[in-house]
Parts: C-alpha cells; sequence; structure tokens
C-alpha cells in the first residue's frame, strides 16, 4: 500500500512517537530542537490528516480545552514505521494498542518524555525503545526494561566518575503486588551480575517514581525487607520519589529518599 508523502523533516515525527509513545506539541517541537512553533503546527496538522498521526481526544472541560495537544502514532505512521530498518516489529506490534491507553498510561508517557528532555543536554540518557537494538551496549536491559537509563559525570580533583541510574515510574494503577514484584526482579538482576558482565562500572542506581505519597511509603517498607531478606547488599542503592516532585523539581535534583 502507498502511503502519502511527508517530508524527510516530518519522518522524524513518528520516529519520535516510536521511541516515547506519546508526545505533546511542546515536546516535539524540543526534541527536534525547532525553534518555530508555526512551524511544528503546520507539520503536526499535515500529518494528522495523513493519518501519520492521531490527536489524544480532549473532553469538553475548560481545563482540558487548554492543555497541550497530544498526539499517538496513526495507522499509516505505523505503515511507514514497518519500512524503517531501526524500528523494532516488537515495538511497532505495542503501538496498535495506543489507541486505548488509559489516561494513567498517557501521563507516565508526558512525564517519562519530559525527564529525558531534562537529561538529554547535561548527559548520555535512552528510553526503554533503545534497548531492543541489538547493536545497543545497553542490549542485555531488554528484558528488564527499566523506562530510562542515564549517567552522571562528576568531575573531581582526581579526574572524573561515572554512575548510571535506572529509572521506572509505576503506573497509578499498578496493584501493590504487582509493585513489589517489580522491585524483586531488580534485586535478581542485581544478583545475577548482568550489568558487570555488559558494562564496565559501578551497579546503577535504581530509581523508582511513585504515584503518590501513600504508594511510596509502601515502597519503601517493602523494599527495606527485601534489602533486609537480602543481608543488606552495600553497593545496592534504590531511592524513591512521587510523580508530583519529579513534575516539579526534574528527576535529578535532591527529591530522592533512599530505602
Amino acid at each position: 500500500m502507498t502511503i502519502p508523502y511527508i517530508t524527510p523533516k516530518q519522518q522524524e515525527i513518528p520516529k519520535l512517537i516510536y521511541k516515547f509513545r506519546i508526545l505533546n506539541r511542546l515536546q516535539i517541537q524540543k526534541l527536534l530542537n525547532h525553534k518555530d512553533k508555526r512551524r511544528i503546527n503546520s507539520w503536526l496538522k499535515d500529518l494528522v490528516e495523513k493519518e501519520y498521526l492521531e490527536k489524544v481526544p480532549k473532553d469538553s472541560t475548560f481545563e482540558q480545552r487548554t492543555k497541550l495537544t497530544i498526539y499517538r502514532i496513526g495507522i499509516n505512521g505505523i505503515r511507514f514505521l514497518k519500512t524503517q530498518d531501526d524500528c523494532s516489529p516488537e515495538i511497532i506490534k505495542k503501538l496498535y494498542k495506543d489507541k486505548n491507553r488509559s489516561d494513567n498510561f498517557i501521563n507516565q508517557c508526558i512525564l517519562l518524555a519530559d525527564s529525558y528532555i531534562s537529561l538529554q543536554n547535561k548527559t548520555e540518557v535512552m528510553m526503554d525503545s533503545d534497548f531492543v537494538n541489538v547493536d545497543s551496549p545497553f542490549h542485555f536491559l531488554t528484558d528488564l526494561n527499566p523506562n530510562l537509563v542515564y549517567k552522571e559525570v562528576k568531575k573531581h580533583k582526581k579526574g572524573t566518575t561515572e554512575r548510571y541510574y535506572l529509572l521506572e515510574a509505576f503506573e497509578a494503577t499498578l496493584p501493590r503486588y504487582s509493585i513489589r514484584k517489580r522491585i524483586r526482579t531488580y534485586l535478581e538482576f542485581y544478583y545475577s551480575n548482568q550489568w558487570e558482565d555488559n558494562i564496565d562500572k559501578p551497579f546503577p542506581i535504581l530509581k523508582f517514581i511513585c504515584p503518590t505519597k501513600a504508594d511510596l511509603i509502601y515502597a519503601k517498607r517493602i523494599t527495606k525487607k527485601l534489602l533486609e531478606e537480602n543481608q543488606n547488599p552495600e553497593d545496592l542503592y534504590i531511592q524513591f520519589a512521587t510523580i508530583d516532585e519529579v513534575k516539579k523539581f526534574g528527576v535529578i535534583e535532591a527529591i530522592w529518599e533512599e530505602a
């Protein structure tokens, strides 16, 4: 099937949706490093008309109507991505379901994209969609599948030190037993030595974003119990923050609470 023509610059936008799943107009503009809002809006309008993208519907409330328009992939966007050698069929398959995703999923995608944007000019940062590339040095993270990985470089008198972080945001609808299971999976990953076998750096600091303060308290409590069961490994650091804190201050600020 022949799909409508779009310019090479426009082609970057469905590829951004492939990477982040859901994005708003301002995020797309920042990721493209483009200063002309009108040009971005023109491209987006054309992409929606040609079914490369879809707008996430808004309700009729004033709050919703004044929010930035949010975009997801359209049917021709999926057809286009299937022609791209650097796009994984596994991720493209997930895109079919994004038409029916919950508000919680959409909000999580927006939060993670904001976090990525805040980090991209400061350090090395990767999304979970990057791990599926077999040429990536972080391909071994595909099964664990954290939402985001970034590196912090600190300079000091004797040189520089590097530390990696694995970040995951828990969806608001995630049952608490699933939170416990997910944290246990990270502990199992720690003991597997996969990180050390692939990356010649200390084991990363684990960061979990919790929907509410109550969820944070629960996650800290069960993490402390799991660590005690494993003799409190000295080089494993696990930190927590709420969604509201990350939205307000960002992922690299001093908002994180230790388990």
